[in-house]
């Protein structure tokens, strides 16, 4: 398999942002459960909607900066259980 620094430019950031996206998700899926945190309410707090985290979470989709920053945000005022 050829490394990332062997691929082409557009490739490898093709590759790297796919990487991005589903660490973001996975990150985000172990702290909203850490905090013991739903979908619902995560959407009720931050206007993310579930189909947007459910996506998000299993690393299929991205969110926009803003609904990241809204979402850490709400995330860091949270205790974890």
């Amino acid at each position: 398999m050829m490394e990332i620094s062997e691929m082409p430019m557009e490739e490898a950031r093709r590759i790297t942002g796919r990487r991005l996206v589903k660490e973001y998700g996975s990150n985000l899926l172990q702290r909203r459960k850490e905090r013991g945190i739903t979908m619902i309410e995560l959407f009720e707090r931050t206007g993310v909607t579930c189909k947007e985290i459910a996506d998000v979470e299993r690393g299929l989709a991205d969110l926009t900066e803003d609904q990241k920053w809204r979402i850490s945000k709400f995330l860091r005022r949270q205790k974890i259980i």
